[in-house]
């Protein structure tokens, strides 16, 4: 039966499994989690948790992004740059090991202190994200993904089972860490040896300035959409209360639904876009493809839109309820972040990535401004007005400087009649009563489904010789 499948469904299924099998074992480990782990100690993991978030964007370097540019040539000359990329990776992440061992002390310094150990710990896992990032990237690159579905589904179940066998044991958060990092060490080792097999691992300091001239704005720039996304929770806490600030925070969760279900289709078409970009037919596959990208992120954010409100107010308590009002708009905000990256292609084949720091520099300094002056007088809507206005800037912005250097008929105003369907269906939940809301979604999502493929968004399967095609 998979065998009759296109090959990009497989791949997307591939993906799909693999992230419903982690998240999975995240949430049937929370009831464990939160036994085991004080209140004050699950803070001080959050805390730690976003510390890590950043200092894993500057130990990415942007490698992986570069991989998808330079590894996409053709032939010896793809295999070449590839390992290169991939023994700079290495170098990264030796130098952030190291980084990590120097920086551990500071841990008490913090706001919720930490041990030297914990940062140590915490740096292991950090320092190793661009050794496994870039070797994962290239199995998705060549198609391989069944082989990436296997790998993330045992690096997860192994992060897993070493965290509740430490939380049983009593070793608290440092526990959660050895865990993280113990499963993020065995996994590098693994990625490094299959990726000497398949193109060697090539420690090239004379690839480096170019490589880095690629990789670092991308990084930057990754900091500055960082910025975008989350600076304003430090504003609402200055000028809104804790119930409302809970609200929004639960309102973002359920918001990034969106994300997940469109994360299949992102892990097998920006690997690819650029080598398919310089094949014979490639500028309309790139088109295409980035339409039903399109297609798939208002359709994902319908999903979300409709259901967020209707779990708000039957799963949690009433003080929670008015989160179900921003949920539809922080969609749309993950809407311009998902159209931005789709229709951005001609910036990211730029021999360096300054475009793309320009942008989202850019950007994520309207959003700064926006907090500055709309939070303080209008709360968490004017947090969800500003970080609108900086993705907005940030998807034209994108959208602009790429038609100028790569032109591609993206079909702008179908995108947009497809957009303006999925805006009357998320307003359902906040027109109607909860049991009619729920009964009208399904139909909803069949129409705008329908409507999509009627657009020419979204590929109709037909069977070709007695094999499903996607067309």
């Amino acid at each position: 039966m998979l065998s009759r499948l296109p090959a990009a469904l497989r791949s997307a299924g591939l993906y799909a499994g693999a992230m419903i099998w982690t998240k999975g074992l995240g949430l049937l480990l929370l009831p464990l989690v939160t036994a085991l782990l004080p209140a004050a100690e699950y803070g001080r993991m959050e805390l730690l948790g976003s510390v890590a978030e950043v200092a894993a964007l500057v130990a990415g370097a942007g490698l992986v992004d570069t991989l998808y540019r330079f590894g996409s040539a053709h032939g010896a000359e793809g295999r070449r740059s590839a390992a290169q990329v991939a023994g700079l990776a290495v170098v990264v992440s030796l130098g952030g090991l190291v980084l990590a061992a120097l920086l551990a002390p500071l841990g008490a310094r913090l706001p919720m202190p930490a041990s030297s150990l914990e940062v140590m710990l915490l740096g292991v896992t950090v320092a190793l994200e661009a050794a496994i990032g870039v070797p994962l990237a290239w199995l998705r690159m060549q198609g391989r993904a069944a082989h990436y579905a296997l790998l993330v589904v045992l690096r997860g179940t192994l992060h897993s089972a070493l965290l509740g066998l430490l939380l049983w044991q009593g070793f608290g958060v440092a526990g959660m860490l050895a865990a993280g990092a113990a499963a993020s060490l065995l996994a590098a080792l693994a990625l490094l040896g299959g990726q000497m097999r398949l193109t060697g691992v090539q420690v090239a300091p004379a690839a480096w300035k170019h490589l880095l001239a690629y990789g670092m704005p991308l990084t930057l720039g990754g900091l500055a959409a960082f910025l975008l996304g989350t600076a304003d929770r430090w504003f609402l806490a200055q000028h809104v209360d804790a119930a409302a600030l809970g609200q929004y925070a639960l309102a973002a969760r359920l918001g990034l639904v969106m994300a997940f279900l469109t994360q299949p289709f992102d892990l097998w078409f920006y690997p690819r876009r650029i080598g398919l970009y310089a094949e014979e037919t490639g500028r309309a596959a790139v088109a295409r493809l980035s339409a039903t990208g399109a297609a798939v992120t208002l359709l994902a954010a319908a999903a979300a839109s409709m259901a967020g409100p209707l779990l708000i107010q039957w799963a949690t308590p009433a003080e929670y309820h008015g989160a179900s009002v921003y949920v539809p708009w922080l969609c749309a905000t993950l809407v311009m972040q998902s159209l931005g990256s789709l229709f951005n292609i001609g910036c990211y084949m730029q021999r360096t990535g300054r475009q793309s720091l320009l942008v989202n520099g850019g950007a994520g300094l309207v959003a700064l401004a926006g907090y500055i002056l709309l939070v303080a007088p209008y709360g968490v809507a004017g947090a969800v007005l500003a970080t609108l206005l900086g993705q907005a800037v940030r998807l034209v912005w994108f959208a602009w400087l790429s038609q100028r250097s790569a032109p591609l008929e993206y079909g702008f105003g179908r995108v947009a009649l497809l957009a303006v369907a999925v805006a009357l269906a998320a307003a359902l939940p906040q027109l109607l009563p909860p049991i009619p809301a729920l009964l009208a979604a399904p139909p909803a999502l069949l129409a705008l489904a329908l409507l999509a493929a009627r657009l020419k968004l979204l590929p109709m399967p037909r069977r070709v010789g007695g094999r499903l095609a996607l067309g």
